[in-house]
């Protein structure tokens, strides 16, 4: 029950959004100051929803985040960097 709680309020929050079409996306492109979102503060954003974050990977403006939640519900998610906003996220 909690594991399809924790889908739901994924899917509420926006996590599951699809990918753009081109396989780009701009939110991940740099700001002009260079400022950034520490990979921390995204991951404390999921562990809050009860993921334990396996890993975090930084790569072309973008958080690669693998998550899972303690009923195995396996997650992989985009953030920007420069914003900490989720791009998209998807049940893997």
């Amino acid at each position: 029950m909690r594991t399809i709680i924790m889908a739901s309020a994924l899917l509420a929050t926006g996590l599951a959004v699809p990918a753009m079409a081109d396989g780009l996306d701009h939110r991940c492109s740099p700001v002009a100051d260079g400022r950034i979102v520490a990979a921390s503060e995204v991951s404390k954003g999921l562990e809050v929803l009860g993921y334990r974050v396996d890993r975090v990977k930084a790569e072309d403006g973008c958080y690669e985040v693998r998550a899972v939640n303690d009923s195995g519900l396996p997650i992989k998610a985009v953030y920007a960097q420069a914003t900490g906003e989720l791009v998209r996220a998807w049940l893997r």
